[in-house]
């Protein structure tokens, strides 16, 4: 995997096998040519400016729609919100992928782990991640979540807060 670029949102993304599932050139998409030649996005949702971002491609107008929850809001100008949508490689998950931040900026995927794993990393959850566990899955802890969930493992690029994505079944 030599001369292959590296993802700053998605340092794993040969560890975790999504060049395996794609079939499009690493660069391609580092370049930000996959999707201007596809007019796509690669990231379903994003935690942005504290609120949830989608990104689609309208065919009729030929121009990306932005959306912050269901509420259409004009095309941002962001680097690094560019980067993530255009040029990282995004997840897998059961449900709708949703990409993490924390001070201001994109965290990193780490991976898929699952809860045993993540006791045995000793991932410490800081209050304010706990509180948006609950807010938005219901639970106290992550003791609580069942073995059939999906977990995503995020971190902050800045102060290495960790940060999870669950998906119910």
């Amino acid at each position: 995997m030599n001369n292959l670029p590296i993802f700053k949102y998605q340092p794993n993304a040969y560890d975790i096998g999504i060049f395996k599932k794609e079939n499009v050139c690493p660069w391609c998409i580092y370049e930000g040519t996959a999707t201007k030649q596809y007019n796509g996005v690669l990231q379903a949702a994003v935690e942005y400016k504290n609120k949830l971002l989608s990104v689609t491609y309208d065919d009729e107008s030929n121009q990306y729609m932005y959306f912050m929850g269901y509420d259409e809001v004009e095309q941002f100008k962001d680097d690094k919100l560019e980067e993530l949508l255009f040029r990282t490689p995004g997840y897998i998950s059961w449900q709708e992928p949703q990409w993490l931040s924390h001070c201001d900026e994109f965290c990193a995927f780490i991976g898929y782990v699952n809860t045993s794993e993540l006791s045995a990393m000793k991932i410490d959850l800081r209050d304010e991640e706990l509180l948006t566990l609950k807010r938005n899955y219901g639970i106290e802890t992550l003791d609580q979540v069942s073995d059939d969930s999906g977990i995503y493992l995020f971190q902050c690029l800045k102060c290495g807060q960790h940060r999870v994505h669950i998906d119910h079944t």
